[in-house]
Parts: C-alpha cells; structure tokens; sequence
C-alpha cells in the first residue's frame, strides 16, 4: 500500500509539474508576445522620430523659403510703392503753320503711361483750323514714333480746352499741332503721365 501511495503521489506530482510546464510554457509565450509588441513599437517609435527629422527639415526649408518670399515682398512694394508718380508738364506752342512738337518723350526710361494732354484753344477762331495728330513708337530701335491718329478742328472749339487720352507706351509718344486755316496762335498745353 505504500507503494501505492507513493505511485499515487508521484502521479499528482507529475500532474502538478505538467500544469506548472504548461503555466510555463503559457509565460514564455506571453513573454514572447510582449518581445515581438515592444519590438513593433520600437519601429514605430524609430519611424515617429524619423519622420519628425524629416518634418523639421520641411519646416526649416519652408521658414527659409517665407524668409525668401518675405525679401521679395519688400522689394516688390519698394518698387510698386514709388509708382506711379503723377507727373506733368507743359508749355505753350505758338502755331507758324507747320507741324510743331507739342509733346514728345521718345526715349522713356521704362513703362510710362501717358494719361492725356490738355490744349487751350481760347485763342482759336471761327475761321481757323488746327490738326492734332498723335504718334508712338511701339518697338525697341524700331522706325521711331509712327502716327496713330489725327484729329481735325474747324472753327469754334467747344470746350475750349482739349482734352486727348493716351495710352501707356514704352518706347515713346508725341503729340504735335498745325494751324491749317487762319492765324497762327499761342496754344498753352500740358500733358500728364504716371512714372
């Protein structure tokens, strides 16, 4: 019997330790999970902080790149801020019957725009004619200022002052006058343009 007993015992131990190998084994294979859970999130953590690096640097070259947008900016309203410039200028033409410059800028330093030109003609009669003609150049060393148009004047002027739009040109513009029919006159003029 006492063998018996001894075989029963050594069979509950044997049991016991099968259950604390499997209890073991279930360990080791939790352990095992938890080694492969912290290795997936150590790539995890090595790619966030990659990317951050790479985020960093997309923000550095972006502030470089506002930086640069930011001169430009500036330049660009130093530029802008000085234009345009209302200018004019003026005189008085005093007709010998031939066609005389009243206004002529053929060589303006860039982009100007001529904005329009004014002609007293309270000195004008009723049987008198005068032609306005307005010319421009509009290429580089070109054949210079070419007519564009020309307007005729018999008698009475109503208004008495004439006013003549222009366009923004580059390479240059002129406007002259030419008494036609009757005396000759003083005609005060100015012309206006932005620079």
């Amino acid at each position: 019997m006492d063998r018996v007993i001894v075989e029963l015992y050594m069979t509950d131990l044997a049991d016991e330790m099968e259950d604390v190998q499997a209890s073991l084994d279930d360990i080791q294979s939790t352990v095992d999970d938890i080694e492969t859970d912290v290795a997936t999130v150590d790539g995890v953590v090595d790619d966030i902080l990659n990317d951050t690096v790479d985020i960093q640097s997309t923000v550095n070259d972006i502030e470089t790149d506002v930086a640069v947008v930011d001169a430009n900016v500036d330049t660009i309203l130093a530029v802008t801020n000085a234009l345009p410039t209302l200018s004019e200028t003026g005189g008085t033409v005093t007709t010998d019957g031939t066609e005389q410059n009243i206004y002529i800028n053929t060589a303006p330093l860039g982009v100007f725009k001529p904005i329009c030109a004014l002609i007293d003609c309270t000195a004008h009669t009723a049987g008198e004619t005068i032609v306005i003609k307005t010319y421009y150049d509009v290429a580089p060393g070109g054949a210079g200022v070419l007519l564009a148009d020309t307007l005729t004047f018999a008698g009475l002027i109503s208004p008495e002052i004439l006013m003549i739009d222009l366009k923004p040109n580059r390479y240059g513009v002129k406007i002259t006058i030419q008494k036609t029919v009757g005396t000759n006159r003083a005609y005060p003029w100015e012309v206006f343009y932005e620079i």
